[in-house]
């Protein structure tokens, strides 16, 4: 099991700067979109963020899924190459296709998301956006499953550079706004493939396997669906103050979403990206279950760390960043109900393992159109009701709900000793920090900021006083520790 630890950790520390390059370049382009753009000219860029990964959940049929399942699987061994083939020849007819009927479809998106059909240009630029991004998924979802995850890195840096460079020309020199904005991500999916393209002849023999593509294509469907319903989970809240409460709304929301978000992008995700592979291969192993806690228990722990930290400290990042738009300062109220709702989020992640595992799809289908539906009806009521602060109220609780629907069903079907006593001390510890801070939030600003970092360095110290660390692991993590530099030696190869 502590092989498998090790080998996570490379993996995931590796994708974490991909993800980190990802933040870095958000950070950087932040101060120009609310130097450029109108606080509803941002409202309108998070609609459309949203709007782009509906379309992604909806056009790519979910077969990244299916192929993550079965890629490891002894069925697919010596024909891997040929359904790869078939894999990437799909998805580019489905990008292609995704274009050719939503493009006479433009105005009346348009219409529908901003009452004009001025923006008939900037949908069809997020259209041809979201197609490239599908078929850049089939590459770089077989890079995660080959554990290459250096090459996966490499190519995102190098696309999130030319994103850097060609969005500040375009918003800044050229005064394109939001239309520049999206040209650039279309010039950096093409550069991305491009580089993409060795790789994948590399991996490709051409061969179409039609009845691999129909069975997997059926562990997909439940999915399609789902996935749909899953992403309406995740963008209900901006959708839903769009059409309630106007942009500017959204604007001052996503700005806080996007700093929350910073967890997901650079914790959860690098996790999850190097996860799939060691939880499949894990499966069959005696002490599996056993691994599967473990995660769950220390992926908490570390989540709301950071959780706490982003929370208790969004105040002072959001007028950092806004500092000439003060608009924009209370963006920083929703920022710890977001980060709570992505702690819950990742725990359920951690529970729908379980029911890939017995592929027991139909149940995971299920249970996101359930909470979806949920969310929608809460994000109605609660922003009718309070604005921005009842979109976020509505994130927190729709997520926890969703994790303890999902734990319910996975104990059924593959029951996995977890450790809930230490996840909700820790959970519990973080959420009284946070409190605590919110307190004092108008106290002048070195008090504060002193008191604050005196609870973050609190938060592990009080969970070892609450025995949450078991001795035996505390001199694992010692021992991997000592030996960091030979884990990053072997994650960077030589020249």
């Amino acid at each position: 099991m502590l092989r498998q630890l090790k080998s996570l950790l490379k993996d995931s520390a590796i994708y974490a700067l991909g993800n980190i390059s990802g933040k870095i370049v958000g950070f950087i382009l932040l101060p120009f979109y609310v130097d450029k753009l109108t606080t509803a000219e941002y409202g309108m860029l998070g609609t459309l963020e949203v709007t782009f990964q509906l379309i992604i959940a909806l056009a790519g049929l979910n077969l990244y899924a299916a192929f993550t399942r079965w890629y490891s699987d002894k069925e697919l061994q010596g024909r891997r190459e040929s359904t790869f083939f078939t894999w990437l020849t799909t998805i580019i007819v489905l990008a292609i296709l995704l274009n050719i009927f939503c493009f006479p479809a433009s105005p009346a998106f348009s219409r529908l998301l901003f009452d004009s059909t001025d923006h008939t240009r900037l949908i069809r630029l997020m259209i041809c956006s979201a197609g490239l991004e599908l078929i850049g998924t089939v590459p770089a979802t077989l890079c995660r499953m080959q554990s290459q995850s250096v090459r996966y890195t490499r190519t995102i840096i190098i696309r999130l550079g030319a994103v850097l460079a060609l969005t500040i020309i375009f918003l800044v020199v050229l005064d394109r706004k939001l239309e520049g904005i999206y040209e650039a991500q279309i010039a950096g999916g093409l550069i991305y493939l491009a580089l993409f393209v060795p790789y994948i002849l590399k991996n490709i023999k051409i061969r179409f396997e039609k009845q691999i593509l129909n069975r997997m294509l059926r562990y997909s469907f439940p999915f399609v669906l789902s996935s749909s319903f899953g992403v309406l989970l995740t963008v209900a809240d901006r959708f839903s103050l769009n059409f309630i409460s106007g942009l500017v709304s959204v604007g001052v929301y996503s700005l806080g979403y996007k700093l929350a978000n910073s967890l997901k992008t650079l914790i959860v995700q690098p996790i999850s990206l190097a996860l799939p592979p060691v939880m499949f291969r894990m499966a069959d192993q005696p002490d599996a279950k056993r691994f599967y806690s473990k995660i769950m228990t220390y992926f908490t722990f570390g989540m709301v760390f950071f959780a706490t930290g982003i929370s208790m400290f969004g105040q002072e990042a959001v007028k950092i960043l806004t500092a000439k738009e003060p608009d924009y300062w209370g963006a920083y109220t929703v920022i710890p109900f977001i980060a709570f709702g992505i702690v819950f989020g990742m725990m359920k992640d951690q529970t729908v393992y379980s029911l890939q595992i017995v592929k027991r799809t139909g149940v995971i289908a299920g249970v996101i159109i359930f909470v979806s539906l949920l969310n929608l009806g809460l994000n109605v009521l609660s922003i009718s009701l309070i604005g921005t602060m009842g979109a976020a109220l509505s994130t927190l609780t729709v997520q926890a709900v969703y994790f303890f629907v999902m734990f319910y069903y996975a104990q059924r079907y593959y029951p996995v000793p977890y450790e809930f006593r230490k996840i909700f001390w820790a959970i519990g510890t973080g959420v009284l920090f946070c409190i605590v801070a919110y307190l004092i939030r108008d106290r002048e600003l070195v008090l504060r900021l002193c008191i604050k970092i005196l609870l973050l360095v609190a938060y592990p110290l009080t969970l070892y006083v609450l025995r949450c660390y078991d001795k035996k692991e505390l001199q694992a993590l010692r021992d991997l520790w000592k030996n960091r530099k030979n884990l990053i030696n072997r994650a960077v190869p030589s020249k």
